[in-house]
């Protein structure tokens, strides 16, 4: 009996419910929709709270929205960059080696040896030297205008004071004549001496100009060295100077001048050839060196030895001992002799592989 009551209790009840939902929610979408002549709308979801008699409100839980899946940001792997090339930088340009001219067998070689220093005193202070073939001594000069003549042993054979004080720089001699020639400094004149009687034969100035272009100034340090170089049959030979300079341009420079003695208008005059320049400053000494045809410089400032070409060319250089080397002269035996014009005496050099003593 209970239970049928019970049934029937559950009945009524849904009957309610349906009704209710009837009247709530479907009727007024129907009304709806016969006013605007069109299908029934389909309710819009909603969220209701439905009360029953004797129960707890009930609240749906409501549905989230599915959860869309967040990905993480995508990582962006590092991107290695493009290694740049490298920029060519332009090269510097490399200057060609200067190619070295192989020189023919040498007088003087590095090293050497000093064998001695030979001389009295009472020579004073030497600025030039030359050896005389005719009369196997020495002839020296100094800047007091005397000119001296020395045995190979050092003794001193003959000294005159042959004009004044005048500043006698350099001296050489003909091989053939055996006449002397002094360069005399300042004047920029050559005195042609007897090598007997030291007696000056002739006084030969030098010319100045070149092509219109002044070479030896009235005031520059003027000619300190002189050598001659025989021209065998073709004709007398010719003197080669150099003008003392520490300046290697202009119009006074630190050059080297060939020349030759015109005797044709009665008067003789040495008239220049030529000209180069070794790109060295204060040369102060020349000699010629027969053997081999190539010119011996000394240049005091620099403490060196030079061996040139008649022709201009620097085929080496060497260090000197000394101070002034002023004077340089080579006897037969090829013995190197300095004069120097800070000393009373002479310095004798043997060559490398020389056999002289």
């Amino acid at each position: 009996m209970a239970t049928r009551s019970g049934c029937l209790f559950f009945t009524a009840t849904m009957k309610r419910v349906l009704a209710l939902i009837l009247l709530t929610f479907v009727l007024p979408g129907m009304v709806a929709a016969c006013r605007s002549g069109g299908s029934p709308a389909a309710a819009p979801p909603a969220t209701a709270t439905m009360a029953v008699a004797g129960d707890t409100p009930f609240a749906p839980t409501p549905v989230p929205p599915a959860a869309t899946a967040t990905l993480p940001p995508t990582t962006s792997l590092p991107v290695e960059a493009p290694t740049p090339k490298p920029t060519a930088v332009p090269a510097s340009p490399v200057p060609s080696p200067t190619a070295t001219p192989t020189p023919p067998p040498r007088l003087i070689l590095y090293p050497y040896r000093q064998v001695d220093r030979i001389g009295p005193a009472g020579y004073g202070k030497l600025s030039g030297i030359v050896y005389h073939p005719l009369r196997q001594s020495f002839f020296a000069v100094s800047d007091l205008g005397r000119v001296l003549e020395i045995a190979p042993d050092g003794s001193l054979l003959h000294k005159k004071q042959v004009w004044g004080n005048a500043d006698f720089e350099g001296i050489t001699t003909h091989p053939d004549t055996g006449l002397l020639y002094v360069a005399v400094e300042g004047k920029d004149i050559i005195l042609e001496i007897h090598p007997e009687s030291l007696e000056i034969l002739a006084t030969i100035p030098i010319e100045r100009l070149y092509g219109g272009n002044l070479l030896l100034a009235p005031e520059g340090d003027g000619i300190e060295g002189i050598t001659f170089v025989p021209a065998g049959d073709s004709g007398e030979g010719t003197f080669f100077l150099v003008n003392q300079s520490r300046e290697l341009t202009g119009p006074d420079a630190s050059i080297i001048l060939e020349t030759a003695i015109d005797r044709s208008a009665g008067k003789p005059v040495a008239r220049i050839r030529r000209y180069f320049s070794v790109g060295v400053t204060d040369m102060s000494g020349l000699q010629y060196v027969p053997s081999n045809g190539s010119l011996l410089i000394t240049s005091d400032a620099n403490d060196i030895l030079l061996e040139v070409s008649l022709a201009g060319e620097l085929l080496g250089s060497y260090p000197l001992p000394g101070e002034k080397q002023e004077g340089i002269t080579v006897d037969e035996a090829g013995l190197l002799y300095i004069a120097d014009d800070s000393e009373v005496e002479l310095t004798r050099i043997v060559p490398a592989g020389s056999g002289s003593n």
